[in-house]
Formats: C-alpha cells, sequence, structure tokens
C-alpha cells in the first residue's frame, strides 16, 4: 500500500474540511496584515483571513503556555529540513505535510511574540532567515530527486531563484524606506503551491498518474511568476529611487 500517496489525498481534504468549518462556525474576521499586503489569484484574501484567524487561536494557547517565540521559529526550520529529507526519497506526501506545519510555525512564531510582548529585531531577522532554509531544504530535495534530469533540476534552481528574488526585492524597498509594490508569489503563496504541488504529485500515484507531471508543472507555475514579480517590482523601486534623485 502507498501511505505516502494517501497521506497527500489526506493534506488537501484536511484542509478543505477545516475551511469550511471555519466558514461555517466563524464569522470572517479582516487582519490589517491580509489588508496591507492584499490577495493575487494565486492566493485570495479571504483565505489568508481565514488562515490569519487560525494562527491568532494558535498564538493566544502558545502565549499561555509560555512557548518562545524562537523555539517555534526553530521547530518551523526542523520541519523544513524533514520535509526536504523526504523530498529526496520521493515522499512527497510526507513532505507536504512537514512543509505545511513549516509553514503554520513560520505564521505562528511572529503572532506569539507580538501576542507575549517580545517581538524583537533580532527575532525577526532569525525568522526571515530560517525561511529562506527552509525553502532551500525543500528545493534540495527535489534535485535530489530529479538527480540526472537536468532540465526538471534546472526548474527547481528557477524557482528557487525567483523566491529569493521577490524576498530580497522586499527588503531592499524596506531598506530604502520605499513601500514595496504588490506582486505574484510572495512566502505565503509558494509555500501553498509548493505544498499543494507536493501532495497533489502524491495523491495522484493512487491514480497512477507520474508524480513528476505535477510537481513540475507546479514549480513551473512559481517559477514564472516569481521571477516575473521580481522582475517587475525590482523595475518599481529603480523608478521609485530615481524620482527621489
Amino acid at each position: 500500500m502507498n501511505y505516502d500517496a494517501f497521506a497527500g489525498a489526506a493534506l488537501p481534504v484536511s484542509l478543505l474540511a477545516l475551511m469550511g468549518v471555519a466558514l461555517w462556525c466563524r464569522p470572517a474576521v479582516r487582519h490589517a496584515r491580509v489588508i496591507r499586503e492584499g490577495g493575487t489569484v494565486f492566493l485570495s484574501e479571504t483565505i489568508m483571513h481565514r488562515a490569519y484567524s487560525w494562527i491568532d487561536g494558535l498564538s493566544a494557547i502558545g502565549a499561555r503556555q509560555g512557548i518562545s517565540a524562537d523555539a517555534i521559529s526553530w521547530l518551523s526550520l526542523a520541519f523544513g529540513l524533514a520535509s526536504g529529507l523526504m523530498s529526496a526519497r520521493g515522499w512527497l506526501g510526507g513532505s507536504a505535510w512537514a512543509l505545511a506545519l513549516s509553514g503554520l510555525c513560520d505564521g505562528l512564531d511572529g503572532a506569539i511574540a507580538r501576542r507575549s510582548g517580545t517581538a524583537t529585531a533580532a527575532g525577526a531577522v532569525l525568522d526571515s532567515a530560517l525561511d529562506r532554509y527552509v525553502e532551500f531544504f525543500f528545493c534540495a530535495g527535489l534535485l535530489v530527486l530529479f538527480a540526472g534530469q537536468t532540465y526538471a533540476q534546472l526548474l527547481v534552481l528557477v524557482t528557487l531563484f525567483g523566491g529569493f528574488m521577490v524576498t530580497y526585492s522586499t527588503a531592499k524597498a524596506e531598506a530604502l524606506g520605499i513601500k514595496p509594490p504588490r506582486g505574484w508569489m510572495k512566502r505565503p503563496e509558494r509555500l501553498v503551491w509548493l505544498t499543494g504541488g507536493a501532495a497533489l504529485a502524491a495523491a495522484g500515484q493512487l491514480l497512477c498518474w507520474p508524480l513528476s507531471y505535477t510537481l513540475l508543472g507546479t514549480l513551473g507555475v512559481v517559477a514564472i511568476f516569481a521571477n516575473l514579480s521580481a522582475i517587475l517590482r525590482l523595475r518599481a523601486l529603480v523608478a521609485a529611487t530615481t524620482s527621489k534623485t
């Protein structure tokens, strides 16, 4: 029995069930960060508002239990490493679950820090740095998985580079005191698409669908729109800095 394929199928089913329960039981709560950053066709504001509501609820529990934000950040890294190791072995269902849990921890650490009054610049730097390692671990695992497949490995590298450049453009804008323009494939969107792609690739094996088809298709979407977003954002930053001089 292919347990990893069932794990991949279980992830989207579980998330849809949670979304349904949230829509049925709780009124919509709008979060300032989501409104500020906005949604895109790749991840809607509605889903982001719901996700932040779940994170707020979990952060309240974590703060009451005295869990530190840094501990959650390191836990996110551990899940990211596990995701990379499992993707290297071709266990994409398990990898998707680990990546999803890493993303949950990524949102939870900042929420706990703000709720407990322990938010610091050092914590923010640690969180941002560990996020890059999580993406690297997952993509490094895919490089191993696609050993001997040059074009697939190149696509993985382009995907990783696009994600880093989107993050770089945001950091550069903040350093220059410029509001970064909205764009596609920010960190939450990349995480959702990579997690979903891995889960569906694993689940597709139940239908004898080669896992590489779904996975490479997802990587292609992220690679194209992340790099295009980075280029547009950097062009906007250049224009903004030029107008200031």
